[in-house]
């Protein structure tokens, strides 16, 4: 799926079913608007409308004077797909193919709220790691500047749960 796909397609569908699963109350009568930039050689605009909470359309282009608007650059969008790309080697293949168990992240983001990120590997639910850190912390073990087992060592990374399964996982990483 193409970063144009994303953001006229599935996004607006992810949200939309949001917004009918769980519509917010009162907000009829009103139209939250929020802009997305991707600023680089090729960018581009995609203007997202809210209506009444409950109705959500993507404009191409963008939007005139949004409610938000949301820069991101294109070296920032290749970073992650080159991220992405770079767990698609044998090594990798076969370290998922060959996981069972759920691989849970607690990442506490700036303003002190988490978000849970959880892979399950092949349908399991067990064995299970739970790993807590900052944001930070995983930006940089993400970038390279940092790796996990230092992290974990000097106490900026916490695991909980089953140590083994973690350490299967190892080859994962690209190497």
């Amino acid at each position: 799926m193409g970063l144009q796909e994303y953001l006229e397609t599935y996004l607006p569908s992810l949200i939309q079913k949001r917004l009918e699963e769980k519509p917010v109350p009162g907000m009829e009568g009103t139209e939250f608007t929020l802009q997305i930039n991707i600023e680089g050689e090729s960018s581009l605009a995609y203007g997202i409308t809210i209506k009444d909470g409950r109705e959500i359309a993507v404009a191409p282009g963008g939007l005139d004077n949004p409610m938000l608007s949301i820069n991101l650059t294109e070296d920032f969008i290749h970073h992650i797909v080159d991220q992405v790309a770079s767990f698609t080697g044998r090594d990798q293949y076969d370290a998922v193919s060959k996981a069972k168990g759920l691989l849970k992240f607690d990442i506490t983001m700036p303003g002190d709220w988490t978000t849970p990120v959880a892979l399950s590997f092949n349908g399991a639910d067990s064995p299970h790691v739970t790993i807590s850190g900052s944001s930070n912390v995983f930006s940089r073990i993400a970038g390279g500047e940092l790796n996990g087992p230092q992290a974990f060592m000097q106490g900026q990374i916490k695991l909980d749960g089953d140590m083994a399964f973690v350490l299967s996982l190892a080859n994962l990483m690209p190497g």
